[in-house]
């Protein structure tokens, strides 16, 4: 079986993207005759590339003049699937990545998967792995018609590093692209800048448990105070509590923080996908029977903004203690 990764060089995310590729693809039993990287590329042609967990037959450079549409990319690739066959096409687990797995899959009579962990070749059928009922359940799907289009599942953030590759061929691929003509307008915007989530050591992350913008506000300031980065359930950011770049969970951000506190969460698989690689879970709820406190290492039964103020009081004095302990030694030393 042929196999290609289909990425974009010019996307910020390109190296954690990377990470989560290179997870599918030490988890796949299924060997590959060959393994491609097909990497589009606006301007600049790329010279570092992101290193994957296995041997690489060649690189092809793919120019797209609009970066920016999904139908550029699609062009690409069919013209692409028609010189160059392969039979199962590996996406980045983002957005664009699902969108192109599932429109390039209909265009050459395929099938498309999105999420996958893993995946094995059983008598000329491809066996799927991944989560459903928001990540609830483990599932096995067949797909019976090639190509095969995967997008991977999202992981903890965990970028790979970037190298030359000097000795690797490469293809350098220029073709002509025309906007079809149902393409009237296109509108760009600009992702929000990064919060700093993926890469904290202590976050803390609000739920539906604090009620209103106001606890929320206030629970913000205390993330502040005690140095953790603040991130939010679907809930608290649909009702437009927080920020969307703040989302937590199978739809936003998946973090693996030292430490994680999950204030008034109620815990649904959704959600819990996103905290369950934190190093140490702290959840508080008022509710005992939360299902968030089956995933935590602690649980507290108690009403959030009072729990937190507390522990924001104690770290307060804790670090005054530490201040006037610094003050004094400079003191001595005069």
């Amino acid at each position: 079986m042929k196999a290609a990764l289909v990425l974009s060089f010019d996307t910020t995310s390109l190296q954690q993207q990377v990470h989560e590729i290179n997870l599918m693809l030490n988890n796949i039993s299924t060997g590959f005759s060959s393994v491609e990287l097909w990497l589009f590329y606006k301007d600049r042609k790329p010279e570092f590339f992101p290193e994957i967990s296995c041997p690489l037959s060649d690189i092809k450079l793919i120019k797209v003049d609009n970066a920016h549409s999904p139908e550029s990319y699609l062009q690409l690739l069919v013209h692409l699937m028609g010189q160059y066959p392969i039979d199962l096409l590996m996406f980045s687990s983002d957005g664009s990545g699902e969108e192109l797995a599932t429109r390039l899959a209909y265009r050459l009579n395929g099938s498309s998967c999105l999420k996958v962990e893993d995946c094995s070749l059983t008598s000329a059928k491809l066996e799927i792995i991944k989560p459903v009922y928001g990540n609830n359940l483990t599932a096995r799907f067949v797909l019976e018609s090639s190509p095969y289009c995967l997008s991977v599942a999202k992981q903890p953030c965990s970028p790979v590093k970037m190298t030359q590759m000097e000795f690797l061929k490469m293809e350098t691929i220029t073709l002509d692209q025309t906007q079809p003509w149902w393409v009237k307008e296109t509108l760009t915007i600009l992702d929000p800048p990064k919060t700093g989530l993926s890469d904290a050591d202590l976050v803390l992350v609000v739920g539906q448990g604090a009620k209103n913008k106001e606890t929320v506000d206030i629970l913000k300031g205390i993330a502040n105070t005690i140095g953790a980065q603040f991130g939010a359930s679907r809930p608290v950011v649909m009702n437009a509590w927080a920020d969307m770049n703040r989302l937590i969970g199978a739809s936003g951000l998946i973090i693996s923080p030292k430490l994680c506190i999950a204030a008034g969460v109620s815990g649904t698989g959704v959600f819990s996908v996103g905290i369950k690689s934190s190093g140490f879970i702290v959840a508080i709820n008022i509710d005992s029977k939360a299902r968030i406190f089956q995933i935590a290492d602690v649980g507290i039964v108690g009403d959030v903004q009072a729990v937190l103020s507390e522990l924001e009081k104690v770290i307060l004095v804790e670090k005054d203690k530490k201040d006037s302990s610094h003050g004094f030694i400079e003191d001595r030393t005069q």
